[in-house]
């Protein structure tokens, strides 16, 4: 909240004792203090002016009180008057003993010269006396009229040297509420707040002889100079800091009483440990908290890909590395049940790779059964088919994916896709037999209607014959040459003939 080194000299120019009062109207200091002061930095600047203004030793003459009083009006002039955080000086400035004497008893109205006379004193710090001319001006820019063009091209040395009627003519009719509305807003305020003084105060005595005498203007060039060179580093002392003067307050030290401790009467309570230093603990820290893994998040973003789209190569490629580097990532990459069908028909590579990483998991048979459910397709035949071969799937989902199969094509209306499926189907039963995956036992009744149904179809045919085949070797071999098979005789004829 320091001020900058650029926005102190623009201060220092604008309130320069020797041509603050002559050179500038107060047109041209609005332009300049508005063009080198952030308005975010308006409260920061404005309590420096307060300070300021506070410190008459730092501003002598009339002319530069009449300058930071103008700048607190013109920062806010967009706003109401009443919410103008600097609103309280102008208060101050119109009636300062009736503000000392309310600010001296925490906000009760007495409005008495002996209170006000009795806290001056100990108050020296509030805004020490003004000039008529200040007050004047004060009281003509709260009632508007100082918005007024022809005030403003004024010279604040010329509103000093103008006529300007008593105190007792001003008009004070809108004053009266505005003062009520700066009081509400003050009680607002913790005590704390309203309590507190300035770090910064100038000598009471020094006060009592005449600040004014300090900054004499009959001194040689040099003394002047010396005087305007430490001016500007007191100044700067007062507003540059990690926590500068004008930032600091004295205000009363909220005391806490330390609790009493508790005696406890009962033998059985529990008695609180004190934790005791002990070089033999050793602290588990697990360095991969809270930290991102990119990798992850790469893979998850393949894996969406994969379920909508097809990868390239390369996409394919590393994400099968990633998942043969680190199996676990499969649990953290989104694929659930429900994603797995369109996985298998867009990347049925990384669908086998997937179920093969999901074996160990408890949820295989939610996946197993998301399998068994979804469209019967080239892909998801060959997704089991490779399964098979790596891993022993249960017989009852091999059962059942192969009745879903068989009553796809049973279902399929299309004539052409149907007798596609069909081949689909019994390359694929024969290959599951042929590798011993399956008992043809236990599908014996249900394949051979099948192949009946399309034995005009040459794969259908060439699938009864290995199930007939199989067949009668399993009789043979429980029976000799018994009528184990005769159950075969009659569809065997039926296919021959149809061929």
């Amino acid at each position: 909240m320091s001020l900058s080194s650029k926005d102190i000299n623009l201060i220092l120019n604008l309130l320069n004792e020797d041509t603050c009062g002559t050179t500038l109207t107060f047109e041209q200091i609005s332009s300049q203090f508005q063009h080198g002061i952030h308005k975010h930095d308006y409260l920061k600047v404005g309590n420096a002016l307060v300070l300021l203004l506070q410190n008459r030793d730092l501003t002598p003459t009339p002319e530069q009180r009449l300058i930071i009083l103008y700048l607190f009006f013109d920062m806010y002039k967009t706003e109401s008057l009443h919410l103008n955080p600097f609103a309280p000086v102008f208060l101050t400035v119109l009636y300062p003993q009736q503000t000392t004497a309310t600010s001296a008893i925490n906000g009760s109205n007495v409005d008495t010269a002996s209170v006000a006379a009795a806290q001056q004193k100990r108050f020296h710090w509030i805004i020490s006396k003004v000039t008529q001319h200040e007050r004047w001006f004060v009281h003509t820019l709260m009632n508007g009229n100082g918005i007024n063009k022809d005030l403003l091209k004024k010279t604040p040395n010329y509103i000093l040297q103008m006529s300007i009627p008593s105190p007792s003519s001003f008009d004070d009719t809108n004053h009266d509420y505005f003062r009520q509305q700066i009081i509400d807003r003050v009680k607002q305020l913790p005590l704390t707040a309203q309590c507190h003084l300035p770090a910064v105060i100038d000598d009471p005595e020094t006060n009592k002889y005449n600040f004014d005498m300090l900054f004499t203007r009959n001194g040689g060039t040099n003394n002047n100079n010396t005087m305007k060179q430490d001016y500007k580093q007191v100044v700067e002392k007062l507003f540059i800091g990690q926590k500068p003067c004008m930032e600091q307050t004295i205000r009363p030290e909220f005391l806490r009483l330390v609790p009493p401790l508790h005696i406890s009467l009962d033998c059985d309570e529990l008695i609180w440990m004190n934790p005791v230093e002990n070089d033999n603990y050793m602290v588990a820290w697990d360095g991969s908290m809270c930290i991102t893994n990119k990798i992850s998040i790469e893979i998850r973003q393949l894996m969406d890909k994969a379920c909508t789209s097809q990868l390239n190569l390369q996409q394919q490629q590393k994400l099968l590395d990633e998942l043969e580097l680190d199996p676990c990532i499969v649990y953290h990459i989104g694929l659930v049940p429900s994603k797995l069908p369109s996985l298998v028909e867009n990347s049925p590579l990384i669908a086998i790779q997937c179920l093969l990483k999901l074996m160990p998991s408890n949820q295989l048979t939610e996946y197993l059964s998301s399998l068994v459910n979804m469209d019967m397709s080239l892909h998801s035949m060959e997704v089991v088919n490779r399964l098979t071969t790596s891993i022993d799937l249960p017989q009852e989902f091999l059962h059942l994916y192969i009745s879903t199969c068989i009553t796809t094509c049973e279902n399929t209306k299309d004539r052409f896709l149907q007798n596609r499926f069909v081949r689909l189907v019994s390359v694929f039963i024969q290959s599951l037999i042929r590798n011993k995956v399956i008992d043809v036992k236990d599908l014996f009744l249900e394949v051979q209607g099948f192949c009946i149904g399309f034995r005009h179809i040459k794969e259908a045919a060439a699938l009864f014959q290995l199930v007939k085949k199989m067949d009668s070797n399993s009789n043979s071999n429980n029976n000799g040459n018994g009528n184990g098979s005769s159950h075969t005789t009659t569809t065997d004829e039926t296919i021959a003939t149809s061929e």
